[in-house]
């Protein structure tokens, strides 16, 4: 299939919404599916009819009719005019080009819209184009779509003014248009100069074409041709070199102008038809005359002797003759009046030209096996369906010429499809359709088709069947081809994977990715060399190809060229930056590890460029922690370039996420955290390595760090609860004692909180109940609660409060219910356990300094479970191995779980835990659990 005729067929469909040509029998028939109202058709149809009964150059209905098909836009008529064409472009713009003048000027007459003119001007773009019409809407439309390419003129041929002298002149399917009427197919000499008054008007190039420049005349698709008479004008009008190129319908006559045009000589009068007397009634000739006339192809007096409403064989005759001439809504009509078998046969084809695809396709499909131009319609059917792959079978097997056109628009089209499934991924349809074609005839092949079933066929792993595609492009000189013949060679279906293929495969590819980058500079095969010239350690080359390799590629085939050009350059030594560069551009197409990314980083900050390496670094800090074994280089790196809030951020995130951080882990995150102190990230990762530290015996070093963050920081009261419960666990009541009430003096007078005060009262009291110095610090409390209710005018909080009242304050009344609390110190246990149960609850309380989590305390606690109203989780003193295990159990007994938010803070702290937890276990009691 010819490149240039696709080419025409996409500019049409783009520009025009154009698919198929269209024959001047089916004009009427297309117009009433674009126009549904009659009234609005009926001035396009005068127009029309009009148009081709012209003549004697009138030239005002040829400006009519355009006038009224362009005054339709919205319906899109000029494309009806573009269709009537669409065969003769196509052969014009693959024949003209390689006619014109190296340099110059080129007038196109009756250009109507520009179409032709601007894919000439595509092939030829060196050349002045000039388009000469006489319709000033199509002047119009052709400048606006033209741009500044082409100059345009208004006026009519021969009668134009003011043009510049051409060096060449194409009179392309626009003589004819003014001459029509009732033609036959083809004219005799003196006739057809006679009826388009040729010899007159070719006059009017003089001093428009230069001398030796050249003419170029095509008849176009209208009857009455006869490109033999045309010749021996030229001639007759001194012409050089008068040739013909192409030949049957598509003939293009060209000739070299004279320094002066030679006079013709007389005309010879043709003789007139004397009209018949009207007196007398018209007798009908015999049939024998009939088919005499039909095999003459004089089809014209077929019909002006056979009048309309014949019946009989004669109606027969006169429907061949019509269907001869593509008036098909004529032809049928004559046809059924025949009363024939043959007729009825025929009209089937009718039926087919007229787009009635659902009735004609039946009977087609039962005449299809006489073969020729039922096969033909049958196609046509199928195609103007949709049933592309049935389309092409009978288009190609009915073996006609006239096929030809609607055999290349069907390949288009599954071309269209197939290229669509491989968009969508569907690879094994988009290979299915094109060994269809293949099974169908090789020869149906086209380029584009081959391109994508060998794409089809690798991605599906059918190297076979992909060798034998690329052969075929290989053939034909595609650079697909080679391409082709190497990744099936290797067995990889695309430029990414080839970093896995071995050296000595790529070195057995290397003539065909040779010839690939010769061809067209693929950049598939540009990167296979590279590849395969880096593992050869010629790295010199390997970056030659590779730089070439990364302005074509695209995805990760780019990422690939970015990194091995990267290595190229490094084994080269070129500078660092450049190496980076690539790295950097490499990633982007084709995402790197994380621990590679840490790697470039730490290797830009050395070379002194921080902007490149928070770059790679970012992606690191999106990804955490995780993927390392080592943190402490990256945190140190990212608090270098970052700052230690961001190394302290991605650190917490880790701890986050893991359930039994290392201790050194949590040592580091609270290094980190000594510069966000008061932030709640901080106080959460000290609260953890506090509860590790005690889960590692290390109660010093956990009294150490709170005495330090302390001495930084005296007014801290979180860090005096945490000291408060250390000296609380480990038995130092005078030091828990003494911190309690240093939290006590700064929540009262620095805070001037009251509710916090009571609360850190109530632990004083449950340290030493008898102590004088708490009932001052109680009668201070409430003193000051009555102040304040008097002030604000609401009731007083502390008013009758003792201290017996304040310890079991907020504390619910039990009946019985059963609790197991996992967590907590063992004081805490043994000062808690006794007033729980002086309220009513029954109580099982496993702490971390008396159990470790083993296998058997497990099991005794989960034994328990089954009976237990609730199960209480006390977070900051229980390792995860020991409650996890546990609250799952728990989970699946449907027993309610409580874990406390974050650390108890002593007995205040646990008790309120229990009453929010309270009713919970009423509930789970109330159901007898």
């Amino acid at each position: 299939m010819d490149t240039v005729d696709t080419q025409v067929k996409r500019y049409f469909r783009t520009q025009f919404h154009l698919a198929a040509p269209l024959s001047p029998g089916r004009f009427e028939a297309v117009l009433a599916k674009r126009i549904g109202s009659p009234a609005r058709r009926k001035p396009i149809l005068d127009a029309w009819k009009a148009y081709l009964e012209a003549e004697g150059g009138d030239l005002e209905v040829v400006r009519s009719f355009y006038s009224a098909v362009l005054s339709h836009p919205r319906e899109r008529l000029e494309a009806l005019v573009y269709a009537m064409h669409l065969p003769f472009v196509e052969f014009y713009v693959r024949v003209l080009p390689q006619l014109l003048p190296a340099e110059g000027r080129v007038l196109e007459v009756g250009a109507f819209t520009g179409a032709l003119v601007s894919l000439l001007r595509e092939a030829r773009p060196e050349l002045e184009w000039h388009a000469l019409e006489g319709v000033a809407q199509a002047v119009e439309l052709g400048q606006a779509r033209t741009g500044g390419g082409v100059q345009w003129h208004q006026g009519w041929f021969p009668d134009q003014q003011g043009l510049p002298s051409m060096d060449a002149v194409l009179l392309l399917s626009c003589m004819p248009e003014g001459y029509l009427g009732d033609l036959p197919e083809t004219l005799e000499e003196a006739e057809y100069l006679q009826r388009f008054d040729l010899l007159q008007r070719l006059q009017g190039l003089e001093g428009l074409l230069k001398p030796g420049g050249l003419l170029a005349y095509g008849h176009g698709p209208f009857l009455g041709k006869n490109p033999q008479a045309v010749q021996h004008a030229l001639r007759q009008l001194g012409f050089d070199q008068v040739q013909m190129v192409g030949e049957g319908d598509y003939t293009l006559v060209t000739a070299r102008m004279p320094v002066a045009l030679l006079q013709p000589g007389p005309a010879q009068a043709l003789p007139t038809a004397h009209a018949p007397n009207p007196g007398r009634p018209l007798s009908l000739p015999s049939v024998e005359e009939i088919w005499a006339l039909l095999e003459e192809g004089a089809y014209a007096e077929v019909l002006r002797r056979l009048p309309e409403g014949t019946t009989g064989e004669l109606a027969y005759l006169r429907g061949r003759a019509l269907l001869a001439l593509s008036r098909f809504a004529e032809a049928d009509a004559a046809l059924a009046l025949a009363h024939h078998p043959e007729a009825e046969n025929l009209r089937v084809l009718c039926w087919a030209e007229l787009e009635d695809y659902q009735r004609a396709l039946p009977r087609l499909e039962e005449l299809s096996s006489r073969g020729g131009r039922y096969k033909l319609a049958l196609g046509k059917v199928y195609l103007g369906l949709g049933r592309l792959s049935e389309a092409l079978r009978q288009l190609y097997e009915c073996g006609l010429p006239e096929a030809d056109i609607y055999l290349k628009t069907t390949l288009e089209r599954i071309e269209e499809r197939v290229q669509r499934l491989c968009r969508e991924g569907d690879w094994s349809e988009a290979s299915r359709r094109v060994e269809f074609v293949e099974d169908l005839s090789p020869e149906l092949l086209t380029r584009g088709l081959l391109r994508l079933g060998l794409q089809a066929a690798l991605q599906q792993g059918l190297w076979g069947r992909a060798a034998r595609y690329a052969q075929h492009l290989y053939v034909l000189g595609e650079s697909h081809g080679a391409l082709g013949l190497a990744l099936a060679g290797l067995k990889v279906r695309g430029p990414e994977v080839l970093d896995k293929v071995p050296l000595a495969d790529l070195k057995g590819v290397e003539p065909y990715l040779t010839d690939a980058v010769a061809r067209a500079e693929d950049a598939t095969a540009l990167l296979a060399l590279g590849l395969l010239r880096h593992r050869e350690g010629r790295h010199t080359e390997a970056v030659r190809y590779l730089e070439r390799a990364v302005r074509a590629s695209r995805g990760e085939a780019a990422g690939l060229a970015y990194h091995l050009l990267a290595l190229s350059k490094r084994a080269l030594g070129l500078p660092v930056l450049e190496v980076l560069g690539d790295h950097k551009r490499a990633h982007a197409h084709r995402a790197y590890p994380v621990t590679q990314l840490f790697e470039l980083a730490l290797e830009a900050k050395e070379a002194g460029e921080p902007v490149l390496a928070r770059e790679f670094l970012g992606r690191v800090r999106e990804a955490g922690l995780q993927p390392f074994s080592q943190i402490e280089p990256v945190l140190k790196l990212v608090e270098e370039l970052e700052g230690p809030w961001e190394a302290f951020r991605m650190l917490s995130q880790s701890l986050e996420g893991t359930a039994e951080p290392p201790l050194e882990h949590l040592e580091l995150a609270y290094r980190l955290s000594r510069s966000f102190s008061q932030s709640r990230e901080a106080e959460t990762v000290r609260g953890q390595y506090l509860a590790a530290l005690y889960n590692a015996g290390q109660a010093l070093g956990a009294e150490g760090l709170l005495l330090s963050e302390l001495a930084r920081n005296p007014e801290a009261l979180e860090v005096l609860y945490d000291l408060a419960e250390h000296y609380e666990r480990t038995g130092a009541y005078q030091k828990a004692a003494q911190t309690w009430r240093k939290a006590l003096e700064i929540a009262y007078y620095w805070e001037k909180d009251l509710q916090l005060s009571r609360e850190i009262l109530r632990n004083l009291l449950f340290l030493n109940p008898t102590d004088p110095d708490l009932q001052l610090y109680l009668e201070e409390l409430k003193a000051t609660s009555r102040a304040l209710a008097t002030l604000e005018g609401s009731p007083d909080t502390l008013a009758g409060t003792t201290p017996e009242g304040l310890m079991r304050e907020g504390l619910p009344r039990f009946h019985g219910e059963y609790l197991i609390v996992v967590g907590g110190h063992t004081q805490l246990r043994s000062r808690l356990t006794p007033v729980l149960q002086n309220q009513g609850l029954e109580l099982d309380w496993f702490d971390s300094d008396s159990y470790a989590a083993g296998r058997e305390v497990i099991r005794r606690i989960q034994s328990r479970l089954e009976r237990a109203h609730g199960l209480m989780i006390i977070s900051s003193y229980v390792g995860h191995d020991l409650s996890e295990p546990v609250r799952l159990e728990a989970e699946n007994l449907g027993v309610p779980v409580y874990i406390t938010p974050g650390r108890a803070r002593g007995i205040t702290g646990f008790l309120r835990a229990v009453a929010e937890f309270a009713p919970q276990m009423f509930r789970r009691a109330l159901k007898g659990g």
